[in-house]
This record gives structure tokens, C-alpha cells and sequence, in this order.
């Protein structure tokens, strides 16, 4: 991948060029999976002022999880159905899919909410915001 400190300048998957639909929040991680990751995850949605209706965690630049990862991703999934926000995940490669997949994760969330690429997800989302509105 090209130099991660020009984040978004050359990057035409960069958050800050796609249209993000109302009541979508996205958020990336970058790098391993691990324990400083997973602190900061649980924070984010305190800080957001509307519970969002879906929430992407944007993964294309996580390429191994840990155990405390998992129990982070795990937490982060229970927190958002408390809040009836919907957690898709994008980005995923085919090696996270596999360690998610053992740790039972794909199963409890659905694969239906997983997703290889942004776009599908953001397409996804806007689908599900939008079938919100209409109930």
C-alpha cells in the first residue's frame, strides 16, 4: 500500500471522498487489531451525539486480530445493539474473515453485514437507513 501518512490525498477509498448517508458513522482502524485499538473503539460511541443508525468499522488495514481484539469487537457489537445501532463491518480480507469466522464473530453478527469493500457496505448502510424511515 502507498505511504499511510498521506492518508487520503492519493486514496480514492479515503472516508473523506465517499458520501456517507445520514445516521451512518464510519470508522477505521488502522493496523493490528490488539489491545490499544480495542480501548479506543469502546469510546467511540459515547462521543457521537445521535446514536448512529449503522455503524461501519472500516477494517481494510487490519490484518490480524488477537484475542483481545475479538473480546473488543464482541463488546463493540453488544454496545451498539444496546443502542439499536446496526455494526456492519468493510474492508475485510479473506484472512480476517477466516479468524472472525473461528472466533464465531461472522455467525453472531451475520455475513450478510460483512463486507470485502466500502462501497458495498455504504450501499448496505443506505439501504438500511433508508427501510428505517419508512417503518
Amino acid at each position: 500500500s502507498n505511504a499511510d501518512g498521506l492518508e487520503g490525498m492519493d486514496d480514492p477509498d479515503a472516508t473523506s471522498k465517499k458520501v456517507v448517508p445520514l445516521g451512518v458513522e464510519i470508522y477505521e482502524i488502522n493496523g493490528p487489531f490488539f489491545f490499544g485499538v480495542a480501548d479506543r473503539l469502546k469510546g467511540v460511541l459515547d462521543v457521537i451525539e445521535e446514536t448512529p443508525k449503522v455503524f461501519i468499522l472500516r477494517m481494510r488495514r487490519v490484518p490480524v486480530i488477537d484475542a483481545t481484539g475479538m473480546h473488543a469487537l464482541w463488546e463493540f457489537q453488544e454496545s451498539c445493539e444496546k443502542r439499536g445501532t446496526i455494526l456492519l463491518l468493510s474492508g475485510v480480507s479473506d484472512r480476517l474473515y477466516g479468524a472472525l469466522n473461528r472466533f464465531g464473530f461472522i455467525e453472531a453478527l451475520g455475513e450478510e453485514r460483512v463486507f470485502d469493500h466500502i462501497d458495498k457496505a455504504l450501499a448496505y448502510a443506505k439501504l438500511l437507513v433508508e427501510t428505517a424511515e419508512e417503518r
